[in-house]
């Protein structure tokens, strides 16, 4: 799932980097066919991150049955993870 918030960084960041957007897409996608988290907790302690390969950062939620995607940001402008 996407919050409406993550879809409209992800639509925003795909005007500039089309094939990330893609990444970042099929790396969920990827993960919900799985059923296995490839990311790493956040100081946040429920906030999960991954880094996909194109250079973007994807948090998000995992209860074990659901992975809510709640924030997309271009990783390379990260200084540091909450």
């Amino acid at each position: 799932m996407w919050e409406p918030e993550a879809l409209e960084a992800l639509g925003q960041l795909a005007d500039y980097m089309p094939a990330a957007a893609r990444d970042a897409l099929d790396a969920m996608e990827r993960m919900a066919a799985t059923g296995f988290n490839y990311g790493r907790l956040t100081s946040k302690g429920s906030l999960w991150y991954l880094p996909t390969a194109a250079k973007l950062g994807l948090f998000y939620h995992d209860d074990g049955r659901t992975l809510t995607v709640v924030d997309v940001e271009d990783a390379r402008r990260l200084r540091e993870l909450p």
